[in-house]
């Protein structure tokens, strides 16, 4: 079996990203319910960290290693699965801090 494109990789990860983004909004928002929500999160960490297993194989080896590493701190500290949920989530926080 051939590496995945590392593009196609980021890819993914971004799509991920995008759907616990909009299910999380959509939750604050009040559509939605807290155990879809982390239903969601679960599984775009365990995807993030599937797809981030995929790139071991590309020459990207040393990101997806420190994908793996900073996601598992940004769920652990913040609760977001992936790292782009996780600038959105403290770009977030900061305009909040900064508007109010």
């Amino acid at each position: 079996m051939r590496p995945y494109p590392t593009r196609t990789l980021v890819l993914a990860v971004v799509v991920v990203s995008i759907v616990v983004t909009v299910v999380t909004e959509l939750r604050i928002a009040g559509f939605g319910s807290v155990l879809l929500s982390a239903f969601v999160a679960y599984a775009a960490f365990a995807a993030n960290i599937v797809i981030s297993a995929l790139g071991f194989r590309t020459p990207e080896r040393g990101w997806w290693i420190a994908n793996v590493v900073l996601s598992i701190l940004t769920a652990t500290y913040l609760g977001a699965p992936t790292l782009p949920s996780a600038l959105w989530t403290v770009g977030r926080v900061l305009a909040a801090r900064m508007a109010g």
